[in-house]
């Protein structure tokens, strides 16, 4: 079920429907201008996905991988072709409750810290 979630949601976001919620969300964090490369993990902490929204001056090919706080790998490389604006549902409901580093590596690199909650 929670695979079939993961999905869909994957789906939706990638045909480009951004939840209300997170519309929101992007008009209360627009501290950041369209001059900047921005990752954003929501929601943030997560219990059973996280969206991560990646933003790129230039459009680019890059990686996104997910590491624990001891850079084990938690999700081999995710490559996505060249782009300038990505998002991607990942499914946390396998990742024990914790805090994780999201890394993004194009021609530059991205890092932010993700809580994963029970």
């Amino acid at each position: 079920m929670h695979r079939l979630i993961a999905v869909l949601s994957f789906l939706l976001i990638t045909l480009g429907y951004t939840p209300a919620f997170a519309q929101q969300a992007e008009k209360t964090n627009s501290k950041q201008t369209a001059d900047t490369d921005r990752l954003k993990l929501y929601p943030n902490p997560a219990k059973t996905y996280v969206n991560i929204y990646v933003d790129w001056k230039t459009a680019q090919p890059f990686s996104i991988i997910i590491y624990d706080m001891q850079y084990n790998t938690q999700l081999n490389e995710v490559k996505v072709g060249a782009r300038k604006s990505y998002q991607y549902a990942l499914d946390v409901t396998q990742l024990p409750a914790g805090k994780y580093k999201i890394k993004i590596v194009g021609t530059s690199q991205m890092e932010e810290i993700l809580t994963v909650t029970k």
